[in-house]
């Protein structure tokens, strides 16, 4: 397994120096002008409705986005100047997204006219062409090696995770995985064991050159319900199955269960020592965003694919 990547992490030290150089009372409004005018309007709204209600004197609006509008440049370029220096020093470990996000962000017309930025964007474009470069070659590193050991599973969700989104998968490597898969599918491997890799190959680059040369003759109703849901997929395993892909709907990847329920009546036991009679209180989980909760597809717990912490201390369990 290799390192995860590093996130951004801007120390804030250009922007922070632009905003000493603006008086005290204008700092509040050039702090929200970096969220966008919009958001500058809506605070003043706000604001004055409270002035109102309180009888006191409203603030002018159009002196206010004037203000806004004033300081958003220099406070523009100071921010992407920290975001620009925080992918300059972790570029060789930054996340690739994050990489991309300041090279597109060097577009800005108020960026391009700075001397400063141009030189540094110009060196965020050299890193992200040798990132690039590099992390497709691990990606296809990692895809043999796994295909070599037999991971078949692991090495099918490689490969429909690149890099970078488009990118096209060696035609070369993607018929070796797609053998290496069927031969991992034999007749006496356990219902889990296919729906496994089935999952895993439906939602790859090689499921079009995929298919297996013979399915058990007496698949579990799991299984069957498996092919059924992938057969827009793989209509060819689905026809051995005697499963017909006409008019069914094209399938997306299993989701992550959630957590177990928590029943927000239930109160808590009591803890030794305390007094049983007292009232006991619950706090209830504050609810969450769908942004914030949302699932990651799931990974499924193939044989042949096991996740430990340590990696080099691993071996790996025979089929079940």
């Amino acid at each position: 397994m290799r390192p995860k990547p590093k996130r951004l992490r801007p120390q804030n030290k250009h922007r922070r120096d632009v905003l000493e150089t603006i008086p005290a009372e204008q700092r509040a409004i050039a702090e929200l002008a970096l969220k966008g005018i919009p958001a500058v309007r809506q605070r003043l709204a706000e604001e004055n409705a409270r002035l109102t209600a309180a009888g006191q004197p409203l603030m002018p609006e159009h002196s206010v986005i004037e203000m806004a509008q004033n300081l958003l440049p220099r406070l523009r370029v100071a921010e992407w100047r920290d975001r620009a220096e925080a992918a300059k020093r972790d570029g060789d470990e930054l996340d690739l997204r994050d990489l991309r996000s300041v090279v597109a962000a060097a577009k800005d017309p108020l960026i391009e006219r700075e001397e400063s930025c141009r030189a540094l964007a110009s060196e965020l474009v050299e890193i992200l062409n040798r990132r690039a470069v590099a992390d497709k070659d691990a990606w296809l590193v990692d895809i043999e090696a796994a295909t070599g050991v037999g991971r078949v599973v692991r090495a099918l969700k490689l490969a429909g995770q690149p890099p970078k989104a488009g990118e096209r998968f060696p035609e070369d490597l993607g018929r070796r995985l797609a053998a290496a898969t069927a031969d991992s599918l034999t007749l006496d491997a356990p219902s889990e064991r296919w729906i496994a890799v089935l999952e895993a190959v439906a939602f790859s680059p090689v499921r079009s050159v995929f298919m297996v040369p013979a399915v058990p003759s007496s698949p579990t109703p799991e299984l069957l319900k498996t092919v059924e849901r992938l057969s827009p997929l793989l209509p060819k395993v689905a026809a051995l199955f005697g499963v017909d892909a006409t008019g069914r709907p094209t399938p997306r990847p299993l989701m992550a269960p959630r957590g177990p329920v928590r029943d927000k009546n239930r109160k808590p036991a009591a803890k030794p020592g305390s007094n049983p009679g007292a009232p006991v209180r619950t706090e209830v989980p504050a609810t969450t965003s769908p942004e914030t909760t949302a699932p990651e597809p799931v990974t499924l717990a193939p044989v042949d694919d096991p996740v430990v912490e340590n990696p080099s201390s691993a071996t790996e369990s025979p089929p079940t």
